[in-house]
């Protein structure tokens, strides 16, 4: 029987599963493998770590995988797809499929069905598939010009707004429940880490804001609203080319912001529900490398047709 291995890249962690098509036999979490984030070195040795993980609780061998998925942000970026297949067939002589991480998580969450995909982790995007098998995607284009919505989004929003309110010196316990996270005392040590160190330290912040607005912090509750009406607006950017007619959409959500802050999940149905009154929008959890065990799978299948 076929052993198939599933892989979700993501910002901040690294999520692999194998199955062999009746049964999923093993998993493992690791860290982040996104080189523009951790540095090639580090995201070599933390994708293969995890891979390593997974079979050994699978019982399995690297060696006997017959196919892998994995899904990463940034796939179609040149070297990208490359250095994963490298760093992979270094354990793996299976064939290996690089896909974008909104490709793995729209299958989780619809299988072949059509819908929308709003994804929001370190970065963010909207991804769909009508009826017609049109797709379209909105945002996704990177930290510095786009991800609206996302945990860094959230960051680099949350540090400008703790310090426009140290500007005016009003009582801020926003700025220091991001001094305590990042273990510096001064605000002059938040400026210069978010100028030197934001792609790396920016994302972190989400589930420090997300704890601040839940205790009442009104900066930090405007945040992860302004993230939910961002994100529905991206949202809604695919569903006006998509569904142009009644904006009758299958919405689902996936990624630690939204599911992991009921400001932003509530703000963004909200947002949407306003703008596009007949999309459905679904709150399940969606686990992204289910959907790259399916693509994985199907590899498989075509692959032992064809011999």
């Amino acid at each position: 029987m076929p052993l198939y291995l599933g892989i979700d890249a993501g910002g901040t962690k690294t999520d692999c599963a194998i199955s062999n098509g009746a049964e999923l036999l093993g998993q493992a979490t690791g860290e982040s493998c996104k080189a523009a984030r951790v540095g090639e070195e580090v995201a070599s040795r933390n994708l293969q770590h995890v891979i390593v993980q997974a079979c050994e609780a699978a019982k399995v061998k690297p060696f006997e995988v017959h196919q892998v998925c994995i899904g990463i942000a940034g796939a179609s970026v040149p070297g990208t797809e490359a250095w994963a297949q490298n760093v992979i067939h270094e354990l793996i002589t299976g064939k290996i499929t690089v896909v974008g991480d909104h490709v793995i998580a729209h299958r989780a969450a619809f299988g072949m069905m059509p819908g929308l995909l709003v994804i929001a982790g370190t970065g963010s995007i909207a991804y769909g598939r009508n009826q017609k098998g049109e797709t379209g995607r909105a945002g996704g284009w990177g930290p510095l010009v786009s991800d609206e919505g996302s945990a860094f989004w959230i960051g680099k929003e949350a540090v400008a707004a703790a310090l426009h309110a140290w500007d005016k010196g009003r009582n801020n316990g926003l700025l220091s429940a991001i001094s305590a996270s990042w273990n510096v005392s001064a605000p002059e040590e938040v400026i210069r880490i978010a100028n030197f160190e934001a792609r790396l330290k920016f994302p972190g912040l989400a589930s420090v804001i997300a704890t601040a607005a839940e205790q009442g912090d009104p900066v930090a509750q405007n945040v992860l609203e302004r993230a939910g009406t961002e994100l529905a607006g991206l949202a809604g950017a695919v569903i006006g080319r998509l569904w142009p007619l009644d904006g009758a959409a299958r919405v689902a959500m996936a990624g630690g912001v939204l599911q992991g802050s009921a400001i932003t999940r509530g703000t963004f149905h909200k947002a949407l529900k306003t703008q596009y009154p007949t999309a459905t929008v679904s709150f399940a959890y969606v686990r992204p490398v289910m959907g790259a065990l399916e693509i994985a799978a199907e590899r498989v299948v075509g692959q032992f047709r064809r011999n």
